[in-house]
């Protein structure tokens, strides 16, 4: 049985837990990242997600509600500019009950926007380190281009970063520097390590990376491949291939399109172009143009704030009126994989990527929890306990937040915390190891303790 050191539960939508969006590779990577250093994620989620190949890749509980409250009415009601959905807000408010109904976390990383607000307001915010993540350009900066958000809502997400008691994380230095010191450089580790090494294979055609959306800017990417009649090379989703499909008809050039790949497939298709284009207008950050730039020369489009996240990097900046001109001319000149490693991108992102988890491990060491000063807490009289035996001893048919806060502010009298897969054991006996008799039941008698 694998016991690791720390819990995280990560908060994301299960509509972002999609393999062709930035939030659903985060997630994706950020698992694979702590379980290879010893630290047990769990994603709490507000509806329960689709079975599908990315979701099995995830390897990792998912949390959601018994019953979830539908999206319907806050479609109608939000149709031109978008608001918090208080439907989804009471979901994950449920979903992080039932999470704690069965584990104890260390931090709790808030990437859906609505759920900052649900985290840092449910009384746990001195027990548990509550981490916002910006995943939104308006999370961070007042002006935005293509804003889904009204207003009010906009400035409603940059106020709640002001809590006293919550941490702000961000992808890059940049957007530490926009947000304030308050604020923690945590960057997203790459999806797949497989793309910080050499992959000498036959290379041609012109990537684009990204859903059909206009922020994306997969109009300009379409107007350089008509002016300049290379190959198209496009990974999307499902919506977005129709759209691209139809269109690169139309051009009448060589196209290939890669649907939500994952994986080995994800890489070889990057690997198997020559020259990658990103012409985005609004990020965050820019997680498909980092993995792009680690194998190929990538363009993007000058005087972009989001560009700002990689100053340092290996890329190339043009213009409209440019892009044909200098993309033939990078296609020319880098026409194997060797010719773009020897400017050194996969030394530089290989210790870029050696930094990650220390910077994540560095934020989690720094919250200091709340510790009682009473001894008289019912959890004490326990020496050694399976953490979701006790909350159903308790007989409650839904667990008060107090249940939860007394545990986790006598958890420091216990002098082994354990988490495994599925459980959080605590023992006053030092360098406790549990006997698993059977596991194939939450709220089976696990471990024989000794």
């Amino acid at each position: 049985m694998k016991t690791y050191n720390k819990r995280i539960g990560f908060l994301v939508s299960y509509q972002t837990l999609v393999p062709h969006g930035g939030i659903g590779q985060f997630t994706k990577s950020f698992i694979r990242l702590m379980e290879e250093n010893n630290v047990k994620v769990d994603i709490i989620t507000d509806k329960k997600p689709q079975d599908n190949e990315f979701i099995k890749s995830l390897n990792t509980n998912i949390i959601y509600p018994e019953e979830s409250y539908g999206y319907t009415n806050h479609s109608a009601i939000f149709m031109y500019g978008d608001s918090y959905c208080y439907e989804r807000m009471a979901n994950f408010r449920n979903s992080i009950i039932r999470a704690l109904s069965t584990n104890l976390y260390d931090a709790l990383i808030c990437n859906t926007y609505e759920t900052v607000q649900v985290a840092s307001t449910m009384g746990l915010e001195d027990v548990i380190q509550i981490i916002a993540y910006t995943h939104l350009e308006s999370q961070i900066f007042p002006n935005t281009l293509h804003n889904p958000f009204l207003d009010s809502v906009n400035e409603m997400m940059r106020k709640q970063l002001e809590m006293d008691d919550i941490f702000i994380g961000t992808q890059s230095k940049y957007n530490k520097l926009e947000i304030g010191n308050d604020a923690w450089h945590l960057p997203i580790p790459i999806t797949e390590p497989d793309l910080l090494k050499e992959h000498h294979v036959e290379r041609e055609g012109v990537l684009f990376i990204g859903r059909w959306e206009e922020g994306k800017n997969p109009e300009l990417y379409l107007k350089l491949i008509g002016e300049t009649k290379l190959p198209a090379r496009v990974m999307t989703n499902a919506n977005g291939a129709k759209k691209f499909e139809a269109r690169l008809k139309e051009l009448n050039v060589d196209y290939k399109i890669a649907v939500s790949v994952i994986g080995q497939e994800k890489i070889d298709f990057i690997t198997s172009c020559r020259v990658a284009f990103n012409p985005s207008t609004v990020e965050s950050y820019g997680m498909a143009f980092y993995e792009q730039q680690i194998q190929l020369p990538t363009f993007v489009i000058e005087d972009q704030r989001w560009t700002e996240n990689f100053k340092g990097h290996f890329f190339f900046e043009t213009n409209k009126k440019d892009m044909a001109k200098d993309v033939l001319n990078a296609y020319d000149m880098f026409s194997t994989a060797k010719e773009w490693y020897n400017k050194g991108t996969l030394l530089y992102n290989q210790q870029k990527e050696a930094e990650v988890f220390d910077k994540w491990n560095l934020c989690f060491e720094s919250f200091t929890p709340r510790q009682s000063n009473s001894n008289t807490a019912k959890i004490l009289s326990y020496d050694t306990l399976v953490y979701a035996d006790f909350i159903q001893d308790l007989g409650r048919k839904t667990i008060c937040i107090d249940d939860v806060r007394s545990v986790l502010t006598n958890k420091s009298k216990y002098a082994t915390v354990l988490y495994t897969d599925n459980h959080t054991i605590l023992s006053k006996e030092q360098d406790y190891v549990p006997v698993v008799k059977n596991e194939t039941n939450v709220f089976d008698d696990l471990f024989e303790f000794q």
